[in-house]
């Protein structure tokens, strides 16, 4: 075992004495020149790829703590979007949004507290399925099982085994994400646990519930099985009245169309899996509370463009590329113009979009596909809007990075003019940059 790897068994949670060894790995992966050699899009990679990885150990067992996930999490925000030594970058995008999904307008980056508790989750699941392990066996004499053995009792007091407490604190949130497959019924609570349905039974009948003579009975004491065919003999405390008729016809259709062997040991199912069977991915993605939006992360990531055109796209479709107006609301002051067409303010729809220059680029993209448009008002609606084109494979391709290509080959020339005072002809800029750069990238891609 690797000196990173090891640590107090009994210690109740992470701290940075504990983690220091871990931080130092980071930071050495983080090296200056690892940054000054990669752009935007390699240094996303190399956090998804490396970074998030390395205290996965640790976040497995131990819950991190609030200074140590923010900790981690700087160096990570730093290494994306830090410039040369202590050179001052912006930040344009916020972490809770880089830690989205890419569906929801993130890049997928790991929230540490998030996959702390997906990973853990892994143990609840082990202890449920992992009857007959060693480790399960102490934590159930120590502790107790509650009713079923699906999960250990709560870890209550200031003593105790700190890394259990820590995992069992978590049962409530997984809990709501499983479900129980019926074998001979003897672990499973009838009304109270979730086996018939996406919901126990005493809230989708609870009414019914309340007049159940065995609120607490095991499916087995009512499940009975008689010549092949499974009845249930449910008894309540008295005849039901005429408005409950059709309730109780429901709760009976669903007990008898549900399809259940009454032999073998009851099951536990993680519910968001296709093969019923725990998976942190899935876990982290319920945790995470992914929002729905229309945001074009598939005109953006699933074409193939350099990664660091498709990060630089996917900061100007947010809105927060650094634009004169982004800079403007950042308190920097300069003058609002657009350097450009040098007749309006410059905005990143405007730059993009509806520039003069930006127009005439468009139109001579379009022509070369044979292709009529009308440019919406914003990037996020344009490439929300650019749908397929018919033709080969390789044509499709092209048609995909187009937009992307001209917004780079926009960029580049605008920083050319701002910063370095030279200007390219509209004529040279439709040649040189956006044509011939969209083949290129379609030759080596």
């Amino acid at each position: 075992m690797r000196k990173y790897e090891i640590i107090f068994i009994a210690q109740p949670d992470l701290d940075e004495d504990n983690l220091n060894n871990v931080i130092e790995k980071m930071e050495a992966r983080l090296a200056g020149w690892k940054r000054l050699c990669l752009s935007k899009g390699g240094r996303l990679t190399l956090i998804n790829s490396t970074l998030s990885s390395l205290p996965t150990y640790f976040l497995s067992l131990f819950p991190i703590s609030v200074g140590v996930a923010n900790r981690l999490e700087k160096l990570q925000r730093d290494f994306l979007w830090g410039g040369v030594g202590d050179e001052f970058k912006f930040h344009l995008v916020n972490w809770h949004t880089i830690c989205s999904s890419k569906v929801s307008r993130g890049l997928g980056v790991r929230n540490m507290v998030m996959f702390n508790k997906a990973l853990m989750g892994k143990w609840l699941w082990r202890y449920a399925m992992e009857r007959d392990a060693f480790w399960r066996k102490v934590v159930d004499v120590k502790y107790g099982s509650l009713r079923g053995g699906w999960c250990s009792k709560e870890v209550g007091g200031s003593y105790g085994f700190g890394v259990w407490k820590s995992i069992r604190r978590g049962w409530d949130a997984f809990a709501a994400h499983v479900r129980y497959e019926i074998g001979n019924g003897s672990k499973v609570l009838f009304w109270h646990d979730v086996w018939c349905g996406e919901i126990p039974l005493k809230i989708l009948f609870p009414d019914l519930f309340l007049i159940a003579r065995r609120k607490d009975a095991w499916v087995e004491e009512i499940m009975q099985r008689q010549n092949g065919t499974i009845l249930w003999n449910i008894m309540f405390s008295r005849s039901v009245h005429d408005w409950e008729v059709e309730a109780v016809s429901r709760f009976f259709g669903m007990l008898y169309t549900l399809k259940v062997s009454s032999e073998g040991e009851d099951k536990l199912c993680w519910v968001p899996a296709r093969k019923k069977s725990f998976e942190v991915k899935s876990y982290y993605k319920l945790l995470s509370s992914p929002t729905q939006s229309s945001f074009p992360w598939k005109s953006i990531w699933k074409v193939n463009v350099p990664p660091r055109v498709a990060f630089f796209v996917w900061t100007a479709t947010l809105g927060k590329s650094l634009t004169l107006d982004n800079l403007r609301k950042r308190n920097i002051i300069v003058m609002d113009w657009c350097s450009m067409c040098k007749t309006a303010g410059e905005s990143i729809d405007h730059l993009f979009l509806h520039c003069m220059v930006a127009t005439e680029l468009w139109r001579a993209l379009l022509q070369l596909f044979g292709v009529e448009w009308v440019m919406p008002g914003s990037v996020k609606d344009m490439l929300g809007s650019w749908r397929g084109q018919k033709g080969n494979r390789t044509s499709i391709q092209i048609w995909r990075m187009a937009p992307l290509c001209l917004m780079w080959c926009v960029w580049r020339e605008r920083n050319a003019r701002c910063f370095e005072d030279c200007e390219t002809g509209l004529i040279n800029l439709k040649k040189k940059l956006v044509i011939q750069t969209l083949f290129v990238w379609r030759v080596k891609l």
